[in-house]
């Protein structure tokens, strides 16, 4: 009798899915061997383990794998801030043998979950799995390229982030207060992703700007993958999730060139916005009451997170909610409707209360201010303006058109998701541009008082006046600085990928072989073709550190004192904010010393000290300008140790080459920073 192959070979034995995980925890063990695979490795975890833990415990069938990934990412992305939130609420800290500890359990826990989960996944992967997995691999290979030849992270947004995330592995604690490197308390400024980062840097160690390289790039390629969910969720159709992850992975210029500005915070808003729809639209459609609980439940998570990673994207993820919902209620009875709107008032009550201390933080520091008139949330001028050069970068002429036609295909096709995504677009074109509510209500209040009087509702018919009474003539609404135009402009990649992926489902014939193995070389060489547009997408302006400057800080860290000050160059950024343009700017987040221009958030703090910042850095420009200003006597003022030069600035190594009491401490690759003498402060 012929033995069994399976009893011999333990391996054969496992299902598919147990063996695609020993082969996942196998690479993730080869991986973790190179610095940047820990970062991976370390940010991954905190990205999938607590949100798969918690998915997985949902009453209900499971959604397809694409959503659930999302969903665990969303998850995870809101229950790590919502502990720094509560923990720092109450006194304490999340120091780092808490840290690891935790993730060596989450790393358990989700492992032998996995290993349940799988034990019944059989067979292979589809076609359209194997071809989304090929995109994706493009992507990341892509997203690796981008950063190979930078020292630093990029432009400005990035210096002070390092700092938040400084403060947070200092602390442990969310970085409301950026003493003492900076006099700020209480500040109002989002910080869910800071201290996800945080988290981990602890697990992974490394230089902070690698980790931060690294995992921004992780949560850039993530988009990939909610862009394909968002595809399948609206569509149902496997090929859209492989059409809008080529779009948004290796053809749209957004989101890979957020690089070039360091835009992690809303990288990671705009996952959160995806598992908030999905989690949204899961409450939606179900019709078990406990399975209905369970998925709003999740969204007033979700929603709780997003609040505190990225303000702005938490409005644009409200306008998509309420498209979502318009677009259900349609085919819905009134009762339901009621109903549903009562659990959507409660959700949302649950969501604040998540994050009650950040909520009440805002309250004080931003609202209550604005009330009595000591700030104003309105802005003007070129802040408000949309930059066609955002708004048309690389192919987005294209993909506009693309997704015009497929919008056409699926209005005529009477496709719901169409006018979901379609409301969206035109809920975030009127949240950024509010003058166009007083042109678009008139002709919403003609419509409606005609309809009022033929229908003899009276009520709806004073509605209507109210809407005819808002016009150009009437009423100028301001724009407001949480909402630039610029901000929806580079956001649109997720609902443009959506319809066009929705357009070429509609039309494609899949059940065509041929036209499948054409469709397949088509989309791959686009991929490649847009992957080879972008492999130097990084802009050059944008780059103010070169690997001179990195080892320039690196000597600052282990050869100066903690108190040194340094003189460093600046440059004009925003309005009343000076920006430094070179690696001296680096200087504080990554050493812990004083520099004469701090990283921008500066502005937060009190009125005298915004206001000696904002002299200092300026008479750095206005010398730079050719105005006379007595270098001498603002380095004596300032008590400055060190002198941070370089080609860029207006501070030159030239400068003080030949001037007495001004020693080389370094030098390399065009950076000189200069010992000053006792004598001369």
């Amino acid at each position: 009798m012929l033995s069994n192959p399976a009893a011999q070979h333990p391996l054969v034995a496992l299902s598919a899915g147990r063996r695609w995980l020993l082969s996942g925890l196998l690479l993730a063990a080869i991986v973790a061997w190179l610095p940047a695979g820990r970062v991976l490795l370390a940010t991954g975890l905190w990205l999938i383990a607590p949100g798969y833990l918690l998915e997985r415990s949902m009453p209900g069938p499971r959604p397809p794998w694409l959503l659930r990934v999302t969903l665990w990412v969303g998850i995870s992305l809101s229950l790590v801030p919502l502990g720094y939130l509560w923990v720092t609420a109450v006194g304490g800290s999340l120091p780092a043998p808490v840290l690891i500890i935790s993730a060596i359990l989450l790393a358990l826990a989700a492992s032998w979950a996995a290993w349940r989960d799988l034990a019944g996944v059989q067979g292979q992967p589809s076609a359209a799995t194997w071809l989304l997995m090929i995109v994706l691999a493009i992507g990341a290979w892509l997203r690796a390229e981008q950063i190979a030849d930078l020292a630093l992270p990029a432009w400005v947004d990035s210096v002070h982030h390092a700092l938040m995330v400084r403060v947070a592995v200092e602390t442990g604690r969310a970085p409301w207060t950026l003493t003492p490197y900076l006099p700020v308390v209480e500040m109002p400024y989002h910080w869910g992703y800071h201290v996800v980062i945080a988290a981990a840097w602890h697990l992974s160690g490394g230089a902070l700007p690698d980790v931060m390289l690294w995992s921004g790039q992780l949560l850039n390629w993530l988009q990939n993958v909610a862009a394909a969910a968002l595809a399948l969720l609206w569509w149902r159709r496997p090929s859209a999730a492989v059409v809008a992850a080529a779009i948004v992975g290796c053809i749209s210029w957004m989101p890979a060139y957020y690089v070039s500005w360091g835009r992690y915070t809303q990288l990671t808003g705009l996952l959160l916005l995806a598992a908030l729809a999905i989690a949204w639209q899961q409450w939606l459609d179900s019709t078990h009451r406990r399975e209905r609980t369970g998925w709003l439940a999740l969204a007033a998570l979700i929603a709780a997170g997003l609040s505190l990673v990225h303000m702005r994207i938490f409005v644009f993820g409200g306008a998509l909610l309420a498209a979502q919902s318009i677009v259900w209620s349609l085919r819905q009875s009134r009762r339901t409707i009621i109903a549903h709107v009562a659990q959507a008032l409660l959700a949302g009550i649950a969501a604040v209360a998540l994050a009650g201390p950040w909520w009440w933080l805002l309250l004080r520091r931003v609202l209550v201010p604005a009330a009595a008139g000591a700030q104003s949330l309105t802005t003007g001028g070129s802040y408000a303006q949309l930059n066609y050069d955002l708004m048309w970068i690389g192919p987005n002429e294209w993909l506009v058109a693309l997704a015009l036609i497929s919008g056409a295909i699926g209005v005529a096709r009477r496709q719901a998701a169409t006018a979901v995504l379609m409301l969206w677009v035109g809920g975030l074109a009127v949240l950024t541009n509010p003058w166009l509510v007083s042109y678009l209500a008139p002709p919403a209040g003609l419509a409606l008082l005609i309809y009022s009087l033929t229908q003899r509702k009276w009520l709806w018919s004073g509605v209507g006046v109210l809407l005819l009474a808002i016009n150009p003539a009437t009423v100028r609404l301001p724009f407001l600085w949480l909402l630039p135009v610029d901000i929806a402009a580079i956001s649109l990649f997720l609902p443009l990928s959506s319809l066009i992926s929705g357009g070429v489902a509609l039309i494609w014939p899949a059940q065509r072989r041929w036209w499948q193995i054409g469709g397949t070389a088509v989309l791959l060489g686009l991929a490649l073709w847009g992957a080879n547009q972008q492999r130097a997408i990084v802009n050059p302006i944008t780059v103010l550190a070169t690997a001179a400057d990195r080892e320039a800080i690196a000597w600052v860290a282990g050869n100066t004192d903690p108190t040194a000050r340094f003189l460093i160059n600046a440059a004009p950024w925003l309005p009343g904010v000076a920006r430094g343009n070179d690696g001296g700017w680096w200087i504080m987040p990554l050493t812990g010393r004083w520099t004469s221009t701090p990283p921008a958030l500066f502005v937060y703090g009190d009125a005298a000290s915004v206001q000696a910042t904002r002299q200092r850095s300026q008479q750095i420009i206005d010398y730079g300008n050719g105005q006379a200003i007595d270098l001498e006597r603002l380095i004596a003022t300032e008590q400055i140790d060190y002198i941070y030069t370089s080609p860029k600035g207006p501070l030159r190594p030239e400068l003080f080459a030949s001037r007495p009491g001004y020693e080389v401490a370094f030098a390399e690759g065009g950076v000189v920073i200069y010992r000053v003498a006792p004598d001369r402060r």
